[in-house]
């Protein structure tokens, strides 16, 4: 089997959707608690996990553009979701 194609930029578009699938499943999961301001222990959880997965499989590429992204996307989940950090 032959593969064409970038390998880097098809691992950096899959990462970069993988970003933005966070912030949609954080939005999914936590848009009601927020307004409410009713985090569970087990929401806190739930969140932390979700991070730590992603920000994992971020961490093991070292493109600096992905890690520069990683690190707005957190940024902006923090301003979003202050408990859950």
């Amino acid at each position: 089997m032959n593969v064409t194609g970038d390998f880097d930029k098809i691992l950096e578009d899959n990462l970069k959707n993988e970003l933005e699938w966070l912030e949609k499943e954080f939005d999914i999961l936590f848009r009601h608690k927020r307004i409410k301001h009713c985090y569970t222990k087990q929401d806190i959880c739930i969140g932390n996990k979700i991070l730590d997965n992603v920000i994992d499989l971020i961490k093991a590429n070292e493109n600096e553009d992905i890690l520069n992204l990683l690190a707005v996307t957190l940024n902006k989940l923090e301003r979003v979701y202050p408990e859950l950090f």
